[in-house]
């Protein structure tokens, strides 16, 4: 198990037309083939009061153009804006509104790597820009 743990495998895909590393552990890699369907990984940066990045894990796929990673998982990234700064509605949504950026500066961002693992049962990743 600690020689899986430590085993990486990785590709290089494009995001909005700029080479993005994406890397896995032993142990993702094996929740991955134990799959009947691919995982969608979305890569969310989110202006708001603050800038924030978030991954989200979708078990069906969204309807949006993704990137494969490999036959198991797939990719996108997004940069959203709050469409308001309140802290009630933030404490009644989770977050505030958002909208998606769609602009020619929005279209040139993207991560440069990705780790993805799986940890107790759960998926965990994080992104680098």
């Amino acid at each position: 198990m600690f020689a899986q743990w430590q085993q990486r495998h990785g590709t290089q895909v494009a995001l909005n037309g700029k080479p993005v590393a994406v890397e896995w552990s032993g142990a993702a890699q094996a929740a991955l083939a134990r799959r009947t369907q691919p995982l969608t990984l979305e890569l969310e940066l989110y202006f708001s009061c603050l800038v924030k990045k978030f991954v989200h894990f979708h078990e069906s796929v969204p309807e949006r153009e993704t990137i494969a990673v490999c036959d198991q998982l797939q990719i996108f990234f997004r940069a959203v804006t709050s469409t308001a700064c309140s802290m009630d509605v933030a404490q009644r949504l989770g977050r505030q509104p958002e909208i998606e950026l769609d602009s020619s500066v929005a279209r040139k961002l993207a991560p440069k790597r990705v780790w993805i693992d799986h940890r107790r049962g759960a998926w965990a990743a994080e992104y680098w820009m």
